[in-house]
């Protein structure tokens, strides 16, 4: 015990110099006896093969569960009638959109469109 006391204070007194000085003079003094290795042996002999199992027979089979419930109808909408819808230039139901609705060529061969403003109408 007390050499590690001798060690440590040394250590402290003149840091890792000090330190390495201590272990070096007194390395003969610090060894113990050799400890097993801690390492694993060698796998042992293979062990005798067991012999096959046989296969034995099927089981009889279980029994039928039972029935599930019987399923529901779907259901249909109201067959709603039929609105008529149109196209127009009044009485909107939406925004109106402008439509080119005529496309004319002049004379000096310039084209002169027509538009209009067209939305769906009841």
């Amino acid at each position: 015990m007390m050499k590690y006391v001798v060690t440590c204070v040394l250590a402290l007194v003149f840091g890792f110099g000090g330190a390495f000085a201590a272990v070096a003079v007194s390395q003969d003094s610090l060894t113990g006896p050799q400890g097993e290795s801690g390492l694993t042996g060698p796998p042992g002999d293979a062990g005798a093969t067991g012999a096959r199992g046989a296969d034995g027979a099927d089981g009889a089979n279980g029994r039928a569960g039972r029935a599930g419930k019987a399923g529901k109808t779907a259901k249909t909408p109201k067959a709603a009638d039929p609105v008529p819808v149109n196209l127009g230039v009044q009485g909107c139901t939406g925004q109106s959109v402008q439509v080119i609705t005529d496309v004319t060529v002049t004379a000096d061969q310039k084209i002169k469109l027509t538009k209009k403003n067209v939305c769906v109408v009841k």
